[in-house]
């Protein structure tokens, strides 16, 4: 279980999902990051975080599956529902909620990618070799 301080002071725990559930997630991503053309060219500036924030922010399905994996998760001791960001307080942590949610999800599937192409990134992406 990892356990975040969000912005509110709120605490949030989030418990990984279960693998259908994380693996469903870790596909709408990967296939919203297709329309995003990424390359080992490309400069990793302000502008190219926000299109990948702003494309996850955007697709209704990784909405889903965030939903799906919050489901797992609690807020300040509280299962997570659509009336926990109701309060302003509660709402600056939203966003950090469904990012955290997500990595925690998201990240167990990348581990393996990392370790197995590492040398092949780190060729690929100029002044990593």
């Amino acid at each position: 279980m990892k356990e975040v301080q969000l912005p509110s002071g709120a605490i949030l725990k989030i418990t990984l999902s279960p693998f259908a559930v994380a693996k469903e997630l870790f596909q709408a991503v990967s296939e919203e990051a297709k329309i995003l053309k990424l390359n080992a060219e490309m400069e990793i500036d302000v502008n190219l975080i926000k299109d990948i924030v702003a494309t996850g922010l955007a697709s209704k399905k990784i909405e889903a599956c965030i939903w799906e994996c919050m489901k797992k998760a609690t807020y300040n001791g509280l299962k997570i529902t659509d009336e926990t960001f109701e309060p302003e307080q509660a709402r600056q942590d939203y966003l950090t909620v469904i990012l955290e949610v997500a990595k925690e999800n998201i990240m167990p599937f990348t581990k393996s990618l990392f370790a197995q192409y590492g040398d092949i990134l780190k060729k690929a992406i100029p002044g990593q070799a």
